[in-house]
Formats: structure tokens, C-alpha cells, sequence
């Protein structure tokens, strides 16, 4: 017992040696940063930073860092408000609204003495400006009362009543907006910001005749020279989208149609050709809307030709999506294809592009979590200055701090250990949506054949089938590419396609039937798209087409203990006798095929903590094949992306 005793005591006695050290070690650390840090050096770092914090985000925040240092360890609330405002003006920046909220909120408690500067109705701006694109409306609508009852100059009241205008606007009392707006009209001159947000509120209530008109105005102002900040020439173009949603939803194509070409005559002459395709797509939209089909094909063909030349994928996307949907309504099935795959093309590449901004955005998130870090430590050094300084307390200090640390070790290994299952999940994610982008180039190979076939049999007509059948099919399966889950109606829409087209080359090989029990509501079940396919792909070319006489192959969906079972039978030549029949070739492509299943399966066992299974078996009368797989029924299952809360 007493070497249990003495063992605990020594190591008490080290670790209390060891906080102490470490104490000192801080105190010291803190001492230092307050004697060579001054309040002009940390003002010059932010003046620095404001320079930097839209072209290079990540280096002012290094130097927002060490202002925000230096301004605690000088107890200098105001520069460390400036800072807090900066990191907000970041976070605005990239668009990261919640932490840009939180940063003023942390300057505005710093601010609090200094009520009539500049820096805290910015912050008051700020707050309100945060709070309407977090749609907080009543707090923006307090933060923007509470800088109109200040001492603002001319400019600042405008602003200020321009946000509260936007609120109500948002929030669909347009009365109040156009209210507010009407005061703000000048009367010894024309105010384009003013008329095109009085425009915006006026369509939206069916009062305005022309705003095309109103909007040719705003564009002569800047063709004219005179001073428009680009802020407001951003503005502009805001309020032409605004302008046209709402005469789009009125119906009125006309005007519509006119504010556009408007706006690409401008964009054209400032050379800003991602504005032009833009507007091109939605003047395709009106023209078909209207039934004028062939003039919106001519639009959209043009939009598609200048989002060729630009290096803006989004644009290319929406362009090329536009077009493959006309010629697909106007019975072009080929031009439908082709336009489909830049499209398809243009999606990937724009995700790759919104990967890379998502991850320059987390490691600036990081980094501002580093800085919060930073500045608890040196909050951590000024208490300790004082805990040095009151030598009665200093030992049951250290003990507090001891068992502070060990907490803020065990929350942060916590911290650790959920990031490193979060990078786990996002690896397994990502394998997932490469297996299943591996699931498309064969199948589309074989369909392509198909069509290859029908015309060197000079079946024209089937040929022409066969390619509208097959883009339908596309369409479906890349609306649905970017989904973990879809249900199984829409699952067995692409299946019964699927098969459809099979049986255009095959249709002297076999038959077939999709059957499911009345009990399986298909619209609430939610299964992975593609995952049957390939076994139904696998009984049509290995089983079925080298049958002599005709086959059968069925698809039946029925619950069985609780699980969705798809089963797929056909009566064919069975596994041996087709294995017995392929070339090396297609052993390889068999084997590959079906592991790329097997792994998409364990990877949504472990991410979604579900039971998916597949029973491959020979038929009891040696003919043909049975494949069972069987599914969660979950009504409820949602994508990792869906459920993230950012």
C-alpha cells in the first residue's frame, strides 16, 4: 500500500514539475509577444492584410494572426476588433456566411467602447449584411435600425437602407422595399443602383412596362463613362436575372427575350462571353416556350459554340444540356447523343473544379480554426501573467490548468479521431463513385454496337429507334449519376429501357418480363443506381445469346424477411457452359466486372451501415441462372452529402 502511496505522489510531484514548466515556459512566451509588439506594428500587419484578403486570403490570414496576437497581448481591444472585422471580410469572401457572423459578432463585443468609429458601424453593416445571407431576417432588420439610428454620412444611410430593402424584399413584402426605395430616389439626378432595385421590386408586383428599358438606361450610364464602381456594374447585372426570373414566371417572353439581348450586346462589347452564353440559354428556354423550336435550337447551338471557347465548365454544362434536350424534343437523336456527352464531359470537369474550391475553402476554415487556437493560447499566457503574479492561488492554479490541459488533450484527439473517420468515409465516398463510374463505358460500348449492327444490316429505321431509345436512356442515367441512392421506381424505368434495348438485338434469343409484388411501394424504396444491371447485362450475353432456341429472362422484385429481393433468372446456357465459351478476354472483362460489384457493395455496407448481399446460383433443372440480391428496405436512407450540415 505504501508503495502505491509513494508512487502516486511522485507522480503527482512530475506532473505538477511539468505544468509548472510549461506554465512558466507560456508565461514567458506572452511576456515576450508583449514587449516587442506595439500597436503600430500590428496595425501596419492589418493594413497589409486588407490588400491582401481577396487576392491571397491565405496570407493575410498569417498576417491577421499575428495583429490578432499582438492586440491581445496589449490588451488593444480596438485593433483586435479590426482584426475580427478583417477575418470576417474573409470569410465574405469565400462565401463562408456563418463564420463571417460569428467574427463580427466577436468584433462588435470588442467594439462595444468605440461606438462612434468607423470600424463599429461596419461591423453593425456587417452583422446585418451576414444575417441576410444566412436569411435571418429579423436580426438583419435589428443590425441594419441599429446603424440608421447612428451618425452615418449620406453614403452609410444609403447602404444601410438599400439591406433593410433587400430584407423585405427577400421576404416578399415588396410594398415595404419599394417604400424604403422611393426615399432614396434623388432629385437632382438619375441613380441607377436606386432604379434598378425600384425595377426589380416593381416586376415582381406587375407594374412596370418596360423594364428593359429601365435596364438599357443602366448600361448607357456605364457605356457613358461616368463613375460606376464595379460593385455597382455587378449590381446591374444581378438585377437583369432578377428582372427576367420574374417576367419568365409571368410568362412574359417577349420582354424577357429583350432584356437579354440587351445584355449580350453590352457583355459582348465588355467581352464577358460566359455572360453571353448564359443569356443565350435562357433566350433558347423563352423561344421554345414560346414554340418556336427551331430559333431556340439556333440560340442554344450558339451558346454551346461560345462556351467552347471558354475555360468555364459550368457555363459549358448548362449550354450543352439546353441543346441535347432541344434536339431531343425535335427528334435528333444523334446531335441529342453527342451533345449529351460534352455535357456529361463538362459536369466532370466542372466537378473537379468545385472539388479543388472546396478544398482551398476548408484549408482556409483550418486555418482561421488554427488562429482561434492561437489566440486561446495567448489568452492562456495573460492568465498565467496574472496567475504568476498572485503566488497564494498559484499552486490550485496549476492544478486547474493541468486538468485544463488534459481536457483540451482529450477533445482534441477527439477532434482528431472524428477527422480522421470523417477523411475515412470521404476516401470510401469517392471509391464508391469511381466503381460506379466504371459501371457506364462497357454498357454504352455495347449499345453503340448495336447501333453499328443495325446499320451494316441497312436497318435504318431500327437504328433510328434503337439511338432515341438509347438517349433516353442516357438521359436518365446521368440525371441520376451524381446520386448515391435513387428510388426504385425510377430504378426500374431505367431497367425496363435497358432490357428494351437489349432485346432490339436480341430479340430472336430471348424473351422477357419485369414483375413486381403489389405489396413494394417502389416510389419509397430507395436502392443504388446500376447495381442490377450488370446481372442482368451478364444473363443476356453470357447466358441467353448463346442459347439455340429462344430463352426467357425475368426480373422480379418481392420482399422477403424484411429485405428487397431483385431476382434475375434466365434459362440459358447456365455459368459452366458459358464460361466454357469465352475467350480469355472475356474471362478477364467477367471477373473484373463482377469484383467492381463486390467492392461497390462492401463500400456501402460500411459507409451507409447497411446489408446489402448478392446469391449467384445454377438453376435446380441445370439451365440457366438465378441472381438474388437482396436489399434494405429503408425509405428513410439519405446521401453523405445530403445529411453534411457545412
Amino acid at each position: 500500500m505504501s508503495r502505491k502511496l509513494l508512487l502516486y505522489s511522485v507522480i503527482t510531484t512530475f506532473l505538477l514539475m511539468g505544468m509548472n514548466c510549461f506554465a512558466q515556459k507560456k508565461a514567458e512566451s506572452y511576456k515576450s509577444l508583449k514587449k516587442r509588439s506595439t500597436r503600430t506594428e500590428a496595425e501596419q500587419l492589418l493594413q497589409e492584410a486588407e490588400t491582401l484578403k481577396y487576392n491571397n486570403p491565405d496570407e493575410a490570414l498569417d498576417k491577421v494572426q499575428e495583429a490578432l496576437a499582438m492586440s491581445i497581448a496589449q490588451h488593444d481591444d480596438f485593433t483586435e476588433g479590426r482584426s475580427y472585422i478583417l477575418l470576417a471580410e474573409i470569410n465574405e469572401g469565400i462565401f463562408v456566411w456563418k463564420l463571417a457572423y460569428e467574427n463580427y459578432l466577436r468584433a462588435q463585443e470588442k467594439l462595444s467602447a468605440y461606438s462612434v468609429t468607423e470600424e463599429y458601424i461596419k461591423t453593425i453593416k456587417g452583422l446585418g449584411n451576414t444575417s441576410l445571407e444566412l436569411k435571418n431576417y429579423d436580426a438583419a432588420l435589428k443590425y441594419y435600425e441599429q446603424g440608421l439610428s447612428m451618425r452615418l454620412s449620406g453614403t452609410g444611410q444609403r447602404e444601410l437602407l438599400i439591406g433593410k430593402s433587400e430584407v423585405y424584399y427577400q421576404m416578399g413584402n415588396y410594398q415595404e422595399a419599394l417604400k424604403i426605395l422611393e426615399t432614396l430616389r434623388n432629385p437632382k439626378g438619375y441613380d441607377q443602383q436606386v432604379e434598378n432595385l425600384i425595377t426589380k421590386v416593381k416586376v415582381r408586383m406587375n407594374e412596370v412596362d418596360k423594364p428593359q428599358n429601365i435596364y438599357g438606361n443602366s448600361l448607357n450610364t456605364i457605356r457613358s463613362g461616368k463613375s460606376v464602381s464595379p460593385k455597382e456594374q455587378e449590381a446591374v447585372q444581378e438585377t437583369k436575372e432578377e428582372i427576367s426570373d420574374a417576367l419568365q414566371e409571368n410568362k412574359l417572353y417577349d420582354e424577357e427575350i429583350g432584356l437579354r439581348k440587351q445584355s449580350i450586346e453590352y457583355n459582348l462589347e465588355t467581352k464577358n462571353l460566359a455572360e453571353v452564353s448564359k443569356d443565350k440559354v435562357a433566350i433558347s428556354k423563352s423561344l421554345d416556350a414560346k414554340g418556336e423550336t427551331s430559333a431556340a435550337i439556333k440560340e442554344a447551338e450558339e451558346a454551346a459554340s461560345i462556351a467552347d471557347t471558354i475555360n468555364n465548365p459550368k457555363e459549358q454544362a448548362n449550354a450543352f444540356l439546353s441543346l441535347a434536350t432541344l434536339y431531343e424534343k425535335n427528334g435528333q437523336p444523334d446531335k441529342a447523343l453527342n451533345a449529351f456527352k460534352k455535357y456529361s464531359e463538362a459536369v466532370s470537369k466542372n466537378e473537379k473544379l468545385n472539388e479543388s474550391m472546396l478544398t482551398e475553402k476548408s484549408e482556409l476554415i483550418r486555418k482561421q480554426k488554427d488562429i482561434e487556437e492561437y489566440t486561446k493560447n495567448v489568452y492562456i499566457g495573460q492568465r498565467e501573467e496574472t496567475i504568476e503574479e498572485e503566488t497564494v492561488f498559484r499552486q490550485q492554479l496549476i492544478i486547474y490548468g493541468l486538468l485544463a490541459i488534459i481536457l483540451i488533450i482529450a477533445i482534441t484527439s477527439f477532434f482528431i479521431f472524428k477527422n480522421a473517420q470523417a477523411s475515412k468515409l470521404a476516401n470510401r465516398l469517392l471509391a464508391l463513385k469511381s466503381l460506379r463510374g466504371q459501371m457506364n463505358p462497357h454498357f454504352i460500348f455495347n449499345a453503340l454496337n448495336s447501333v453499328n449492327q443495325f446499320i451494316s444490316q441497312q436497318d435504318e429505321r431500327t437504328a433510328n429507334r434503337f439511338l432515341s431509345e438509347f438517349a433516353l436512356l442516357m438521359r436518365l442515367v446521368l440525371e441520376h449519376s451524381q446520386e448515391d441512392f435513387i428510388t426504385l421506381q425510377k430504378e426500374q424505368e431505367i431497367l425496363s429501357l435497358y432490357l428494351k434495348l437489349e432485346h432490339y438485338r436480341f430479340r430472336d434469343k430471348f424473351d422477357y418480363e419485369i414483375k413486381s409484388d403489389e405489396s413494394i411501394n417502389t416510389e419509397a424504396i430507395q436502392i443504388p443506381p446500376m447495381l442490377i444491371q450488370p446481372y442482368i447485362e451478364n444473363a443476356v450475353w453470357h447466358g441467353l445469346r448463346y442459347k439455340d432456341e429462344k430463352g426467357k429472362l425475368s426480373l422480379h422484385f418481392y420482399k422477403q424477411n424484411g429485405s428487397l429481393v431483385a431476382e434475375i433468372t434466365d434459362d440459358g446456357i447456365g455459368r459452366k457452359r458459358s464460361t466454357e465459351l469465352k475467350t480469355e478476354n472475356q474471362k478477364k472483362h467477367n471477373s473484373t466486372g463482377l469484383k467492381n460489384i463486390e467492392e461497390r457493395l462492401a463500400i456501402i455496407n460500411k459507409v451507409y451501415k447497411v446489408s446489402y448481399r448478392v446469391v449467384i446460383e445454377d438453376r435446380t433443372d441445370n439451365s440457366g441462372t438465378r441472381v438474388s440480391v437482396y436489399m434494405p428496405i429503408n425509405s428513410k436512407i439519405k446521401s453523405y452529402d445530403e445529411s453534411r450540415n457545412y
